[in-house]
């Protein structure tokens, strides 16, 4: 890497850096729950009149005891930071508001209080906002650097280690006898104003000093409490011996990856991966998947040859669709080694479906590497000893073989949604075919992890039970440790009677192991491999032939030899010509020699005598200037035959055997291009006799058709029920490994197991080299781990550049850049997946400051990295050299990697209203029927619709009469089914979500429903909440009924623009919509708009009250 390049690379780098130390910390979060009882607002003034012990004075259930407290300090308005704006010019921003969420509360840090209320400052979670806020106000922003946040901390240190050690806390006696020294509210009041003075930053009146949270627990046994609070005690007694305060970042999960990636690129270092994701590649490394450059790479791509040997356990009539397999294929072949391809999937394509054949083919990988060791204990080399933090001893653990390494598998996302779906969905048995329903993976394992709730347990039912432990949602700590209390633990309450059968943690599973050995399991699973391989090869000649000779006709085939021996054949002539004529001159100028020497005979004949020759007599010199002249027509003619023979010998001859040479291998190039025409359109005969439901198109062109891009190219039933057989064979292998490596006596993988309990429960390894090891054992028994960007940094701390083999980015269109750096840090491979025609991701940081920031740097002003304008999805699709470009005759071209093309979600008219607007026509029909199915039930018996509702304003974009009609659709709805509905209600701006929650919640039901009928106020909270909200909130889910309403009038008309700018807004809205979508809103007014006005015309309409009067 030159140093230009690292300094480009450095200033995005800072740069999001930067942006994410004005990200707010969500305090509303704490605040705004169900039971308010939980949390307190301290206010200054109350806080002097406070009693010592008056932080544990709360009421707790009899069956639950206080575990601590969160004291949030400083809080404030978000709408603060605005203050570090460029001051606004011109109407309200729409794009700015809809986009950029600043209400509600946020803080200046977190401290942790014990049960006692004692305070505990190892670590206290600072938010960097309120520092940031602090440096803004100086003219040049010269102070918001990462080193100069760095020095602050340490600043910050010293002021709380000073705080603690000067501590003189009045001591205070509970009624059990326990002493303690809990935080006073003037030490809250004095901590907050030491933050303050630290940041550089005093906010406005108005806001509570603190919020304090309360944490419970299940009580305890009477011994663990009494130890607990002795401990508690000891520890506060003895006030010389105070914590030495850390630092730990609240607002951002960014910033701690962004600090160490940013140090390793001033080192010179940075991974493959994330060079390439900050790279985009020039126009002419592209390769267009719609042009004909782009179809050769496609049918090269496609060859069977590069098929994932493993296929997931799916009936094997199932064909992935053509530019399924296209990614599938790139994504092997692309990441051999290391890199980032990425995948534009919109709605309803298939993207789990095409994330399940890169897992089933990882996983055959690591079979394959398995297979070939003599004994399972050979997996290993060497042991490591390895301490974490609280555990008393070292555990020893097996240290895998570098070649085990490289296949852990993370689905990370933005959505929490996404990661959970794809995690949970893997072992859920809707994802086997019929013929692989039997097939189990560590079954008794998967089943008490899904079966755990909350510590106990519950009946599965039969669409619930999983068929194996293919993978698990981590993430935040909780999720960590639920997983760990059921993987490893034996955590469930035994007092209740076991709901499910066969549930095992994987302690108990391998003491009841009674499989196949490991050395049958390799031995079944490589007679299948070899099988697999050949049948690959055969179908790889196919397609090999096929791309030959199945697309070009005979006089194609070999028109290039037969050019080729037409111009041999015309050089030969021309060669054969020259030479002719060049002969031909030679003969001349002989005959001309032989002339010029009868001559000189002659004209001797006639020489003068002496005396006129002394005299130079007249024929004296008529004499002299014939011989003269003779004497240099002689050597001329010498010249010219010379010449000649020169051209004939060093020119002429040689061309005419070149020529010869030439006609001669040209000729039999053309014999054989016919020969191989010939002998290859047998063998194509043949492979076509062979494969009879292999339909290979007659052209390149017929790629593009409807029934490839559905059935691909090269399904073949038999082929695919191979593959996933080897797929079972390499699960059961990885069962019989284990239970072989982790037996008691065997080579020891039980402490790897032992030591992935400890790090999943928060427990830090001192050597940090050592994690890696923890974290690829159990990549061995879980193939793929699920997590939230926001949680990887802490889940995977202590991991490196490259420790991951491959990552897996889900919605990648909804993430902010810098989201997906940290994990892409530690990734050796990632296959991003999302579509950046959804919804662009709301960001907490208004765009203006955004646009200061991105300023900053020639490498970031034009926006191109900001992330209010793009996404992980749209900086990892400029680095893939496979894609397409969209709306390319448009001011703003976007180039979209590897696009899937074929949808299976939606039916009409949702989806060619989002295939017109959003995706140029380029999407396939996928589904079997285009109207919605017979138990697909719409609001009326009628088809989706426009519903007219033209009215004023009442609010920005809030139209009353629009919000009155769905009440009334929900009062009609809840007396027809008795609950309310499974139905989105999306709208495009905040103003109207929150209004419709409102008025939701706040309608008198009783009144117009009749006492006791009416749904409860927490049910109508709930329901508002998950149903009601912007396109945004609803994005990656699906849903039979959607209902969008609008907004807007001609006094807002500038709001109506935003929303209808992009497609992006109503392409999300209406697929979300599986069977049934209505629009609510003025036509007069959307029907005018881009792309709102396709969905206009071409949807039927009903005024509010027909299509109430419709409902019944």
């Amino acid at each position: 890497m030159n140093q230009a390049e690292q300094q480009r690379l450095l200033a995005i780098l800072e740069y999001w850096h930067k942006i994410e130390f004005f990200i707010p910390f969500d305090l509303n979060q704490i605040t705004d729950v169900e039971d308010q009882s939980t949390v307190r607002l301290l206010h200054r003034e109350q806080l002097a009149q406070l009693p010592p012990q008056f932080v544990t004075q709360w009421q707790v259930a009899s069956d639950r005891e206080i575990d601590g407290f969160s004291l949030f300090l400083g809080v404030f308005d978000k709408a603060e930071i605005n203050k570090a704006c460029p001051p606004a010019t011109g109407p309200e921003n729409i794009a700015e508001t809809e986009k950029t969420e600043l209400l509600g509360r946020s803080c200046f840090a977190r401290i942790n209080l014990n049960a006692l209320g004692e305070p505990q400052f190892d670590p206290v979670s600072v938010s960097t906002l309120p520092w940031a806020l602090g440096r803004a106000r100086t003219p040049d922003w010269s102070g918001l650097s990462l080193d100069a946040f760095s020095d602050s901390q340490l600043a910050l240190q010293d002021s709380l280690r000073n705080f603690a050690a000067s501590r003189t806390p009045q001591q205070v006696t509970d009624e059990a006898g326990n002493v303690s020294s809990p935080l006073s509210g003037m030490e809250i009041a004095a901590l907050a104003d030491l933050l303050r003075d630290w940041a550089g930053f005093h906010p406005s009146a108005g806001q509570p000093l603190a919020v304090l949270e309360l944490r419970t627990r299940k009580k305890r046994a009477a011994a663990d409490t009494a130890d607990a609070l002795e401990s508690s005690q000891n520890r506060t007694l003895d006030l010389g011996d105070v914590a030495e305060p850390s630092i730990d970042i609240l607002n951002s999960f960014y910033l701690d990856d962004l600090e160490q990636i940013i140090r390793a690129l001033r080192g010179g270092k940075l991974p493959a991966t994330v060079a390439a994701y900050l790279t985009p590649l020039a126009q002419d490394e592209r390769i267009n998947l719609y042009s004909p450059a782009g179809r050769q790479a496609l049918a090269a791509m496609l060859n069977p040859a590069n098929m994932n040997r493993g296929h997931w356990l799916e009936d094997a009539s199932y064909a992935m669709s053509l530019m399924q397999q296209f990614a599938i294929h790139g994504a092997r072949t692309g990441l051999s080694e290391r890199g980032i391809f990425s995948v534009n999937g919109p709605p309803g394509t298939g993207k789990t479906t095409l994330l399940r054949e890169l897992f089933a083919d990882n996983i055959v990988r690591r079979a394959s590497v398995l297979s070939c060791l003599d004994r399972a204990g050979d997996a290993f080399i060497g042991k490591v000893a390895v301490a974490f933090e609280g555990v008393r001893d070292p555990i020893t653990i097996a240290r895998l073989r570098p070649e085990l390494t490289g296949f852990e598998m993370v689905v990370a996302s933005s959505n929490n949604a996404a990661v959970e779906n794809i995690s949970g969905d893997l072992p859920k048995p809707k994802q086997l075919g019929k013929e692989w329903a039997r097939t189990r993976y560590f079954e008794s394992v998967a089943r008490r992890i899904v079966a755990d709730g909350n510590g106990a347990n519950r009946a599965l039912g039969e669409a619930e039970a999983p068929w194996g432990l293919m993978s698990c949602a981590l993430g935040n700590s909780a999720n960590r440790r639920r997983f760990v209390s059921n993987f490893y633990d034996d955590d469930w309450d035994k007092t209740t009677t076991r709901k499910t059968p066969n549930a095992q943690n994987i302690r108990q599973w391998l003491a009841s192991h009674q499989g196949v050995s490991f050395a049958q399991a390799a031995r079944e699973f490589r007679e299948t491999e070899h099988v697999v391989e050949k049948a690959l090869a055969e179908h790889a000649q196919y397609a090999a032939l096929w791309q030959a000779v199945g697309t070009c006709t005979e006089a194609e085939f070999i028109h290039s030899s037969q050019q080729a021996l037409i111009a041999a054949e015309q050089e030969m002539d021309a060669a054969n010509g020259a030479l002719s004529d060049a002969l031909a001159q030679q003969d001349t100028l002989l005959v001309s020699k032989k002339e010029l020497l009868e001559e000189e005979r002659l004209v001797a004949l006639t020489q003068p005598g002496f005396f006129a020759r002394l005299f130079r007599t007249a024929p004296a010199r008529a004499y002299k200037d014939a011989v003269v002249a003779n004497v240099e027509a002689q050597r001329q003619a010498a010249r010219d035959v010379s010449a000649i023979k020169l051209l004939l010998k060093g020119e002429l001859e040689p061309r005419c055997e070149r020529a010869r040479n030439s006609l001669h291998i040209a000729l039999r190039t053309a014999q054989s291009r016919q020969r191989e025409w010939d002998d290859s359109t047998e063998l194509l005969r043949r492979a076509r006799m062979r494969f009879p439901t292999i339909a290979a198109p007659a052209s390149l062109e017929e790629l593009d058709g409807d029934a490839l891009q559905i059935g691909g190219l090269w399904h073949e039933p038999a082929l695919a029920r191979l593959r996933s057989r080897l797929f079972a064979k390499a699960l059961a292998l990885h069962e019989a490994w284990l239970a072989e490596v982790a037996k008691k006596g065997g080579p020891g993988f039980g402490g790897n197991l032992l030591a992935v309990s400890k790090l999943l429960k928060n427990k830090r390894a001192y050597d940090q080299s050592h994690i890696a090891m923890v974290w690829h054992s159990l990549f061995m028994v879980v193939p793929v781990v699920s997590t939230t960007f926001a949680s990887f940094a802490r889940q995977f701390q202590g991991m490196g550049p490259e420790s991951l083999g491959w990552l897996f980015i889900d919605e990648a269109g909804q993430a902010v850049p810098q989201a997906a750096l940290g994990s892409l840090w530690r990734a050796k491979r990632a296959v991003v997946v999302g579509d950046p025609l959804q919804i662009e991701p709301v960001f907490t940081v208004p765009g203006r400051l955004v646009q200061t920031l991105s300023a900053q740097s020639p490498h970031t002003q034009d926006g191109s990295y900001a992330p209010t304008s793009v996404s992980v999805q749209t900086l990892a699709d400029k680095a893939n050299r496979y894609g397409a470009t969209v709306g390319a005759n448009s001011a703003q071209p976007l180039w979209i990697g590897s696009p899937l093309r074929v949808h299976r979600r939606c039916v009409e008219p949702m989806f060619s209203l989002a295939n017109s607007i959003a995706y140029e026509d380029k999407m396939v029909y996928g589904l079997s029927e285009r109207t919605p199915p017979a138990g697909a039930r719409g609001l009326t018996r009628g088809p989706s619709c426009w519903i007219d509702a033209a009215g004023p304003v009442s609010y920005k974009q809030v139209v009353p009469v629009q919000l009155d009609f769905v009440l009334e659709v929900l009062l009609k709805l809840y007396r027809r089914d008795g609950k309310l509905p499974d139905m989105y209600v999306i709208t495009p701006f905040k103003a109207v979500r929150n209004e419709l929650r409102s008025r939701i919640v706040d309608m008198d039901w009783d009144r117009r429903l009749g006492y006791g009928k009416a749904p409860t106020a927490r049910e109508l909270r709930q329901w508002s909440s998950q149903m009601v909200g912007t396109v945004h909130t609803f994005q990656g889910k699906e849903q039979s009924v959607v209902m969008l309403v609008l907004g807007a009038d001609d006094s807002t008309v500038g709001a109506a623009q935003w929303a209808a700018a992009t497609p992006n807004l109503l392409n999300v809205a209406l697929t979300r919509a599986q069977h049934h979508v209505y629009i609510v809103g003025n036509p007069l007014l959307w029907g005018q708009l881009p792309h709102f006005a396709p969905a206009c015309a071409q949807l039927p309409h009903a005024g509010m009250h027909e299509f109430l009067v419709e409902m019944g």
